[in-house]
């Protein structure tokens, strides 16, 4: 059988090693990258400012110094971001909003609080050091056990809980399963991100 590729029976590549064309151009700074393809003059270039905190409250964000450095285009914000877009689209149904960048807290070490466009690298990065952002830092848990006590500090406000979907499944009748079971094995599994 074959296909628009050629057949395996044909081509000999399948299952087979393949040698590496690739290393000799890598090994003398000789490979090509996407950052190294052309673009054309105008393209802005992009840098993010990203929290230090893993959770705090957003005070303010002054991003007027940044402005004044000559080369830079603009700097979007949450104030841009609540204008320009909406939240993203959750999987569980709560109050939870999910913006591109943070707009009254953040809550993990590398959100994103800001985006600087220049017409150069040196001068975005020159303007994202000039940004003056106030946080005010909030109590931060990670261990997952402990985010979903009651009392534990609350990402989301808006949802009153930590725990955002509690769902049971329930297939057949464990118990008698059980009962006729020559052993059983219970393990508690844990997910550092999702």
């Amino acid at each position: 059988m074959s296909d628009a590729l050629g057949s395996s029976e044909r081509s000999g590549a399948v299952s087979k090693p393949m040698n590496r064309i690739e290393d000799a151009d890598l090994l003398r700074g000789r490979g090509r990258f996407a950052d190294d393809l052309p673009v054309s003059p105008a393209t802005l270039r992009a840098v993010i400012l990203r929290s230090p905190h893993s959770h705090a409250e957003l005070v303010s964000l002054d991003a007027g110094a940044a402005l004044a450095i000559p080369g830079v285009a603009c700097v979007v914000t949450r104030d841009d971001a609540k204008r320009w877009t909406n939240p993203f689209a959750v999987a569980v149904k709560t109050a939870m909003q999910h913006w591109c960048l943070a707009v009254d807290r953040v809550r993990y070490v590398g959100e994103p609080v800001a985006v600087v466009l220049a017409n150069d690298l040196n001068a975005a990065e020159d303007a994202l050091e000039r940004i003056a952002v106030e946080y005010r830092p909030l109590p931060a848990i990670v261990d997952p056990e402990a985010a979903i006590s009651p009392d534990a500090p609350l990402l989301h406000p808006a949802v009153g809980s930590n725990i955002l979907s509690d769902r049971s499944f329930r297939y057949g009748d464990p118990e008698a399963a059980f009962s006729v079971a020559a052993h059983r094995v219970a393990i508690t599994t844990r997910y550092p991100r999702n």
